[in-house]
């Protein structure tokens, strides 16, 4: 593809990247949710076997972050981006032909490094190679339409899984990583990078390239960004597997608490939509704390008023909202805090800590749903996005010393 510099030339490429990244997630994060009853029954193995599928795939992906973000400043992003497409087709081929619990949990530590090569924060290294100062509102506008990832592919898993079986389903899953992702990362430039300038330093000198942290505060603000955004994952990746029955519990009738809780995917495209249209009206750090403190104000809604479908679709929509403003911030302000040098080697970083804690996350509130309760695990939700106030506090408290 030709190096044009300006985002409307971009624009086909973006869009491809966009096709791209509903594909990865929708065909194997998204698919697995209605698929899991027929590979339990199939295969006879545990609930917590078929979903420790997620567990194993992000695990993998904190593993390899760190190496692969430092080969993505070195080398652009198109060779990764390659490779985590066969990589995925073929832990997808893998996962179609699984007898057993070893050969099925293999399949997805396969589709793991397929993820960390082309997906995670590949994409948003991409970008920022790409379109330097438009990143922000350009990843915004990515994030609002790969949000669309579960309104297209459950539907499609569904209609597949019933005409073909699970098996099958996964096949054409694999195919479409070959066909259509796989030419759309060949026609990202060889060297991305250096489209936008030169080719990016190492992280101490990318204050150079637009970063606001000082080089001595660096390694606080790091520590200080993984603490707000893999607390508020912890949240972010757990509490909504569990939200249709959390709103029963709260006393929604089933039908009620099913269309509530739909809510949830519009209220986030809606808060993304808000913050890649205006939010570069603000700086990143202040929509993230606005984001941060509405998480747990929401969930105390549901405590304080349990019963109620008003309170329901307060709690729900104020959520999901909170989480769509702090899912954009967590790829765009450690670009605005630390510059576009060596970017990919910091988000690599900064993906282990937090795939940790999404990593854990379905475990953890199924855990405390069961032995706590409802109440108790919001309040341990609204407690864990807390700490992420705090921390965000901390780092604003930072950048404002001189």
């Amino acid at each position: 593809m030709p190096a044009f510099p300006r985002l409307p030339d971009h624009g086909l490429l973006i869009c491809g990247l966009v096709v791209t990244r509903i594909i990865g997630w929708g065909s194997t994060f998204y698919a697995l949710s209605v698929l899991a009853r027929d590979i339990q029954r199939d295969l006879g193995l545990d609930v917590t076997v078929v979903f420790g599928g997620i567990t194993l795939l992000l695990l993998t992906g904190a593993a390899l972050a760190p190496a692969i973000g430092k080969r993505l400043d070195a080398e652009g992003t198109r060779g990764a981006m390659c490779v985590g497409a066969i990589a995925c087709a073929i832990g997808l081929v893998f996962l179609a032909l699984a007898q057993g619990p070893v050969s099925y949990l293999a399949s997805w530590v396969v589709i793991g490094i397929g993820h960390a090569f082309s997906l995670a924060n590949v994409g948003s290294v991409t970008v920022s190679q790409l379109m330097g100062d438009r990143t922000r509102r350009v990843i915004g506008l990515m994030m609002l339409a790969t949000g669309l990832s579960s309104t297209v592919f459950w539907p499609l898993t569904a209609v597949l899984s019933q005409a073909y079986g699970w098996r099958a389903t996964w096949l054409v899953f694999a195919a479409m990583q070959i066909v259509i992702v796989l030419p759309i990362y060949a026609m990202v430039p060889r060297h991305s990078a250096s489209l936008s300038g030169p080719r990016p330093t190492p992280l101490p000198e990318g204050q150079a390239d637009g970063g606001r942290v000082s080089l001595g505060r660096r390694r606080a603000a790091f520590w200080l960004v993984a603490a707000v955004f893999s607390a508020s994952g912890l949240v972010s990746w757990g509490l909504p597997l569990h939200l249709i029955d959390l709103l029963r519990d709260a006393g929604i009738s089933p039908v009620e608490a099913v269309g509530i809780a739909a809510l949830s995917g519009p209220a986030t495209l809606l808060a993304r939509l808000v913050d890649a249209t205006l939010g570069s009206r603000l700086p990143v750090e202040r929509t993230a704390l606005a984001g941060l403190v509405l998480g747990p104000l929401a969930c105390l809604v549901l405590v304080l008023a349990p019963g109620t479908a008003l309170a329901a679709t307060v709690f729900v929509i104020s959520f999901s909202a909170a989480m769509g403003v702090i899912s954009v911030a967590r790829a765009t302000l450690p670009l605005a805090l630390f510059g576009r040098g060596g970017f990919g080697t910091l988000m690599g970083r900064l993906t282990v800590p937090q795939n940790l804690a999404f990593a854990i996350a379905p475990l953890l509130f199924a855990a405390l749903i069961a032995h706590l309760g409802r109440n108790w695990a919001l309040i341990v939700s609204a407690a864990i996005q807390l700490l992420a106030v705090i921390a965000m506090l901390a780092l604003l408290r930072l950048l404002a010393r001189r």
